[in-house]
């Protein structure tokens, strides 16, 4: 068999060609060292636990529409919330609108991280605001004693 004739190729070419002939071979030995790695064994994920402060999160006054719309679903028999945390109802359309909500937040939660903003403040302004017909600032603690509930 004759080797190509490559004669047209320039020396910035080739010193390419080599650079990518390099970083797969780079590649190829670092996936041979993943496959030798043993990795520690995935923890059950515990879906009732969780199912269970999901169905909590649902029962609130101020729960988000899409979790209410979830909730009236469970309540109807068409799924369970476990069936929900754990992934097998994740063709209800009600399901998806929430898991899209979910990702929203996780990227605007990203975009605080980057600007700087720590955890916890991601946490607080995240977090969502019970307002009541007074709406006097107290309504996250309504054990605040204040002048309007005299």
């Amino acid at each position: 068999m004759t080797a190509p004739n490559d004669s047209w190729k320039t020396p910035e070419l080739r010193a390419a060609e080599a650079q990518v002939d390099a970083r797969f071979k780079e590649a190829r030995d670092l996936a041979n060292r993943l496959k030798e790695t043993p990795l520690p064994p995935v923890p059950p994920v515990d879906f009732k636990a969780i199912a269970q402060q999901v169905e909590r999160a649902a029962q609130e006054r101020d729960a988000p529409e899409q979790l209410k719309a979830l909730k009236r679903k469970v309540d109807a028999g068409e799924f369970t919330w476990e069936d929900v945390v754990s992934g097998k109802a994740a063709q209800d359309p009600d399901v998806q609108a929430m898991q899209q909500e979910n990702v929203k937040k996780m990227k605007q939660a990203f975009q605080m991280l980057q600007e700087g903003m720590t955890a916890e403040e991601i946490m607080e302004a995240q977090r969502p605001r019970r307002s009541g017909p007074d709406d006097d600032g107290d309504a996250l603690d309504p054990d605040i004693f204040t002048e309007d509930k005299w």
